[in-house]
């Protein structure tokens, strides 16, 4: 099976699940191809999965200073916020989106896949791809609201209220802006050169009306599947991408770790504050005042430690498959692949979430019972910080939960039943082509 796996258009954390999936492909035998923004080709490579790069000027943009700003309240936007993210929209989609869309056409063009899976950031693109060259395609999706449910609110998931099944099909049936509708449309009719035809934007199912099998990548433990999804939709687990074989732990960090009691680690993973150096301080008070020992992880630079203590180790990055099982406790962003690590080591948790995406799932981990209640990351202080860290480190209800999501998570192999399933939908695509040949 050749397969072509169109990745989020994030950062590392929304790009890591879709290369673990490639990742497992091959080692299954498979060819895979991953196309996603430039800046991860050499995090690819480096785990021998071939990669398409796609212009990455729209993750700069969010990069700026004022656009990291507007992330630290997307979850109650301020009318600032809004005219902001409208601005950039306007000024960098028409530009640089029908670049993107050519260079996703051409990856298929060159790849000739047996089949095309696609994140849910390129939910109305991919599909038409799909259409063109007459193959099955997937969408697989990190999150659980992008097939109507009653359980699952679309958009954000962040409503308290049970989903209106009428307005959540409303919502996938016109998911995009005026302006990247009519982007999508004149690529769909100039580019690919497809006819016009009813409900071309709805993903949720092939020209000729077959469905479109949907991959979650998130364990049903976490998140329990909707009886209201049909059956086409699959929970498998998460795709964790294991750590490159060559990786070995510093002497520093293990004669660290070994160095006096077990500590808890921090890190934000690729998101960056303005701030960053004021954060490192609130830091290194709530570990202080927790009488705690910590592993800083800086990543690309949400927390800045410029004189650590001497329990405090500061590394910038390290497989948190290998390190949780080593810690007491993990202080995060609430990004899927950070909390998953930490389900699976049967660790307590702090979630410190940016954005809105990370909130539902640290809101989800509060109700799962093993961790405190989030804290915003505007709203982080050293007296908030230090509280969340002592009742993760001390409740004992918080600490059974974790380990029995633990028990219930090791033995799930996410990518394995992903893999099993695209070789099925595979096989029964050639199946059902067969059966048309005369």
């Amino acid at each position: 099976m050749k397969a072509l796996i169109y990745a989020c258009h994030g950062f590392r954390g929304d790009i890591q699940p879709y290369l673990a999936l490639a990742y497992a492909l091959e080692r299954a035998g498979h060819t895979a191809a991953l196309v996603g923004p430039r800046r991860f080709a050499a995090l690819a490579e480096e785990h021998g999965v071939r990669y398409v790069p796609l212009n990455d000027e729209l993750l700069g943009a969010y990069s700026r200073a004022d656009m990291q700003e507007t992330l630290l309240h997307s979850d109650a936007p301020r009318p600032e916020d809004h005219q902001l993210r409208m601005t950039l929209f306007q000024e960098i989609m028409p530009r640089i989106f029908p670049g993107l869309l050519a260079d996703m056409y051409q990856a298929a063009c060159e790849e000739q896949p047996d089949v095309i899976v696609y994140s849910h950031v390129w939910r109305q693109a991919a599909h038409q791809i799909a259409e063109r060259l007459d193959v099955p395609h997937v969408l697989a999706a990190l999150y659980p609201h992008y097939v109507p449910s009653r359980d699952y609110p679309p958009g954000d998931g962040l409503s308290a209220h049970p989903s209106n099944l009428a307005n959540h099909e409303q919502a996938i049936r016109n998911p995009m802006d005026p302006v990247t509708s009519a982007l999508v449309a004149t690529w769909r009719s100039d580019v690919l050169q497809l006819p016009p035809r009813e409900n071309w934007l709805d993903y949720r199912s092939s020209a000729d009306g077959t469905p479109t099998p949907v991959l979650h990548g998130f364990s049903p433990h976490e998140l329990v599947p909707s009886p209201d999804w049909p059956a086409w939709v699959h929970t498998t687990g998460f795709w964790n991408l294991p750590a490159h074989e060559s990786w070995k732990p510093s002497e520093r960090l293990l004669d660290f770790l070994a160095g006096g009691e077990t500590p808890i680690v921090v890190g934000f993973g690729s998101m960056v504050r303005p701030d960053t150096e004021n954060v490192g301080r609130i830091v290194q008070t709530a570990v202080r005042d927790t009488s705690n020992r910590a592993v800083i992880v800086t990543g690309w630079g949400g927390i800045k430690i410029t004189e650590p203590s001497e329990d405090i180790l500061v590394v910038d990055e390290v497989p948190y498959d290998w390190l949780f099982p080593r810690v007491r406790a993990a202080v995060h962003a609430g990004g899927i692949g950070t909390h998953n690590a930490a389900l699976v080591a049967g660790i307590p948790q702090v979630a410190v979430p940016f954005h809105f995406e990370q909130l539902m799932w640290s809101e989800h981990l509060h109700a799962l019972g093993v961790a405190p209640r989030p804290i915003m990351q505007r709203e982080l202080t050293a007296e908030n910080l230090t509280e969340a860290i002592r009742q993760a480190t001390s409740d004992s209800g918080i600490a059974r939960s974790a380990a029995r999501f633990a028990e219930l998570m090791r033995p799930e192999d996410g990518c394995a039943e992903a893999v099993r399933l695209l070789e099925d939908i595979q096989q029964n695509a050639g199946r059902a082509s067969a059966r048309l040949v005369p």
